[in-house]
């Protein structure tokens, strides 16, 4: 009787203590920032690629519009009609670094030399203007964003396995971006 009167009491406190622990729904949170009101109208602007890598601003752009779609306030509409806030971004850096080299095997002197990891780094910026004032309200300069992955000795699968890879880049720089934009971090 006296073990069930001491675990009633734990629960009860901890149930008392629960509220004061220092964790809070970002749901719940009220917005103070004037973007983050549900409903308002988001188009993606210019979205610039300044890399060597051809068609990465696409990729990236549609992993923005995926996050935006899936996980924030905002209604997106097309690139060509008006908006509340206005996003644009800039791909400024993408560089394949290698990592690692293969010391070659008995077999196989040749692939001597050759990456056995490589890292793809990507640099972009992003700002969120008012769609009214053509204001800058939000500017995020030079995020990066990187990745490795392991290179196996037959290069033919080197390109198949960077689009992957940058395709991870651009999902982890929207959800970046979009869940500082959320928090309230201006």
């Amino acid at each position: 009787m006296n073990m069930a009167r001491c675990l009633r009491n734990l629960i009860l406190l901890g149930a008392l203590l629960a509220p004061g622990c220092g964790y809070h729904r970002l749901d719940s949170r009220p917005r103070v920032a004037a973007w983050l009101v549900k409903g308002e109208t988001v188009r993606i602007g210019s979205f610039e690629n300044h890399t060597p890598r051809l068609g990465a601003e696409e990729l990236f752009r549609k992993a923005l519009e995926n996050r935006i779609v899936a996980a924030s306030p905002w209604k997106l509409v097309p690139t060509t009609a008006s908006s509340r806030w206005v996003l644009r971004a800039t791909l400024e850096h993408y560089e394949v670094r290698p990592l690692g080299l293969t010391l070659g095997t008995s077999t196989n002197q040749a692939s001597a030399g050759s990456a056995s990891r490589l890292e793809v780094v990507v640099t972009a910026s992003v700002q969120l203007l008012d769609g009214v004032t053509g204001d800058v309200v939000v500017d995020r300069p030079r995020l990066t964003f990187s990745n490795q992955y392991r290179v196996d000795q037959n290069f033919a699968s080197f390109d198949n396995q960077e689009l992957r890879v940058v395709g991870t880049l651009a999902d982890d720089f929207a959800e970046s971006f979009l869940t500082q934009m959320l928090e309230g971090g201006d």
